[in-house]
Formats: structure tokens, sequence, C-alpha cells
């Protein structure tokens, strides 16, 4: 930035320099005349009521960051100093603007600079300065550049802590989102823990009120020995219905040659072994007698009458202990439906089963009553026992060409047989972590005789 200096200023420095040399300086204390021929009466250009102050440009290109200008009056002892900083734009980087630390210690090197010095002719035209005015404008300039300094520290500092302050914030909210995850997984398995101990505490309270003096283990062991009353009860039966098989005519033995086709075995040789009718009769009324063994009551669209467990397991157990001491004879004088409604209705259905699967049409004799009474009891205590415990005992069975497994079928005879199963006699049992095996007939590899295992062992 340059300034221009009005005409009137030129003029005003001639006279000033015209007097100097006129006026002996007053260090000499001693005054002169100005000569006559060199007297000249300036004529203003610029008719202003106040003096103004004139500014002068130097023209040094190595000192362009600041300009300072004194008042061009001689007379005056004290000159006031002014600082301009100029916009120089073309010669700063995009940084020095963006940056507020550089601008503000651009202004403070700029009140802290030195004045440009002045010229050698306008030098000469000056009254010399007093030593103690240049060590006061000396102090004043050195605290001007402390308080510079000290300022810009303490901004550098403060920029630093604010950016300190900042990474600290960052990482701090950083660490409370982690801390959030992982406090939401605490409660997430906090709730599932208490959750989990609850379940134990009412089960455990449950077992104990059930379970008392034993009783789990009491209805076990009934459960065992009522499986083996029914398998001997169904085996009454069908020893009793081949007894009669003679006397009923060639229409049921047409019917048992149907239901006996899937095993793959003809009434002809009935003849020859009479055991082999017995074990498939039994077959054919266990798969009858232990239909829907897995429904309420034996009936697959029933309802639960009891829903809470542990009330449902003693009103069965309380069930079975009135049935089982129930005799033949007190059926025959009072009738099943006087000691339970549920269990009459059970032996109607399966009596009419048998009935019309065999095409039975005569009259039942009191000695297949009776074996079919002892059956339908027994199958009906086995369901009562499977459901008084919580949770309840679950039944299995076999179809025909099923692997034969050891484990949980019941063999004899060895290398005998073949690994196929032919027909299911007895179902089985799951009674915990042990198992009641079923009784299967297999098919023999030597002379085409079918053979049974007989031995029940259960657990």
């Amino acid at each position: 930035m340059l300034l221009q200096i009005p005409e009137c200023e030129e003029e005003d420095l001639h006279e000033e320099r015209f007097k100097n040399r006129a006026t002996p300086s007053s260090n000499g204390g001693s005054s002169a005349t100005p000569s006559r021929h060199h007297k000249h009466t300036l004529t203003p250009l610029h008719h202003n009521g106040k003096p103004k102050n004139k500014k002068r440009h130097e023209d040094d290109n190595e000192d362009r960051g600041s300009v300072s200008c004194n008042n061009c009056r001689p007379h005056h002892s004290h000159r006031d100093k002014f600082s301009v900083v100029p916009l120089e734009s073309h010669n700063n980087n995009a940084s020095f603007i963006n940056s507020p630390n550089l601008i503000i210690k651009s202004i403070f090197q700029s009140l802290t600079r030195k004045s440009p010095k002045l010229s050698s002719a306008a030098a000469a035209t000056l009254p010399p300065r007093s030593s103690s005015s240049s060590t006061t404008d000396a102090s004043r300039e050195e605290q001007w550049r402390l308080a510079a300094a000290e300022l810009s520290h303490k901004l550098i500092q403060a920029t630093k802590k604010k950016e300190d302050a900042v990474t600290e914030a960052s990482k701090l909210k950083t660490s409370m989102s982690e801390l959030e995850k992982k406090l939401n997984k605490l409660e997430v398995y906090c709730h599932n823990l208490k959750s989990g101990l609850n379940e134990c505490s009412n089960n455990k309270k449950q077992s104990t009120l059930f379970q008392k003096d034993g009783i789990n283990d009491k209805i076990i062991q009934q459960f065992l020995v009522s499986v083996s009353e029914s398998r001997t009860s169904i085996r009454a039966l069908s020893r009793a219905l081949a007894s009669q098989l003679r006397t009923v005519g060639g229409k049921v033995y047409e019917r048992l040659s149907l239901l006996l086709q899937p095993f793959d075995v003809k009434t002809n040789s009935f003849s020859k072994s009479p055991k082999s009718l017995i074990l498939y009769l039994e077959a054919i009324l266990s798969r009858a007698f232990f239909e829907d063994f897995e429904a309420s009551g034996f009936q697959r669209t029933g309802s639960t009458r009891i829903l809470n467990p542990i009330d449902r397991c003693e009103s069965n157990y309380a069930s079975f202990n009135v049935l089982t001491e129930l005799t033949w004879d007190e059926v025959l004088s009072r009738g099943t439906k006087h000691f339970s409604e549920e269990f009459s209705q059970f032996c109607d259905r399966k009596m009419s089963d048998v009935v019309s699967m065999l095409c039975w049409n005569r009259a039942w004799p009191e000695p297949l009553l009776q074996a079919f009474f002892g059956a339908s009891k027994s199958v009906w205590l086995v369901q009562l026992l499977a459901n008084s415990v919580n949770p309840g005992l679950q039944i299995f069975r076999v179809e025909k060409d099923d692997r034969f497994d050891p484990v949980y079928m019941e063999e004899t005879g060895g290398d005998r047989f073949k690994d196929l199963v032919r027909a299911m006699v007895q179902p089985g049992f799951y009674v915990y972590g042990s198992v009641v095996k079923c009784k299967v007939v297999c098919k023999h590899c030597g002379n085409g005789e079918e053979v049974v295992v007989e031995n029940d062992r259960s657990l």
C-alpha cells in the first residue's frame, strides 16, 4: 500500500528546511535573522480550518510489512507513532488465514516491530531526541515484545490443552459406548440367571412336595410291575381267544388271516405251531390296547381335566390306588362305572375295537370276559402310573422291517436271527435314564420259524 504526499506537504517541508538553515541550533544558544532574499510566502492549496497530519511513505521494498509516519511540523517535541498493517493477501498462504494462532501472532509482531528509519534528508530536518525519551521508547517496546511473547505462549498452551481435551473427550465417549454394551450384556446375563434360578427353585419345590417320603421311586417300581402284569394279561387274553377260534367258524379265521397279512404269516402254519398264533394274536391285541396311550384317558381328542401338573399327578396316583384293588367279582356285582367312569368308557371302547377287528358275532363267555377285564385293567393302570410323575413316562413302538436294536428290543437265539423286525409283540417304555425293552418277533434265517423273546427284563 503506497501513500502519496500532497503538494502542500512538499511546500511545508521546503519552508521548514529554509527556516532551519536561517536559524542556528538551540544548542549554540544564538539566533539569526533570516535572509531577506530568501523570504517566501506560502499559499496553501487547501483551505481547511484544522491542521492536517501528513504521512510520508517510505519507498523501501524490504519494509513493506509496516509504514511509520510522523507529523511534519518540526516544532512539536512529541511525535505520534502509527503502525499500519497492509492487507497483502497475495503474499500469504491460505493456512495463514485459516489459523487464528498465526493471525494473532502476526498482529503482535506488527505491534512490536520497530518503525522504519527515516531517510537521511528527513532525519536532518527533525530535531534530535533526548536520551531519556529513547530509553523510554526502548523500554516500552521491550515490554510490548515480552507481553506479546507471553500471550503467544499462553495461546499456544491453551490451544494444546483444547486439543488434548477434545481427544480425551473422544476417548471417553468411546469408553462409555463400550461400557454401555457391556452393561447391556450383563443385564441380559443377570436376567437369564435369575430366570434359571427361579425355575430351579420352582422345580425343586415341586419335586420336594411330590417326592416326599420317596414316593417317586415307589411309583417307578409300581409302574414296572404294572407293565409286566399288562403283558401277562394280554398274553392270557390271546390264549383265551385262540381257544375260542375253533368254535366261532371260518369267518373269524378269514378276518384273522387278513390281519396277519402284513406280517407275512399264513394261518395254515398255526396247526403245526399254535405258539405262533398266540404270539401274533398278542401283537394284534397289544396294538389295539395301547393305541392312543399318549393321550389323556386314551382319547386322542380328549381334553386335560387338570392343568396343574402336580395336581394331575396326584389325581392319577389316587385313581391307581382305588383301581388296583378292583376284582372281577366286584365288577360283576357293581360294574366298572361304579368305581371309575373313565375306566368304564375305556373298557367299552376296547371291547368294541376287538369285536369289530375280529368280526366276532357271538356272546363272550365269562372266562373270556374275565381275561379281557384283566388286560383292560392292567393297561389302564400302566397309563395312570406313567402320568403320576412329572414329566410322564413315554412309550415307544417299532414297526415291521425296522433294524433290530438290542438296547431297546428283546431277542434270543444270537446269530440265528436277521437284523430286521417282523412284528412288535409288546411296546417299550422310557423310564428316565433307563428303558423297558419292547418284545419283538424277528425273521429267522434258518428254517423260517419265528421266535419271540419272552424273558422280560425291566431296567
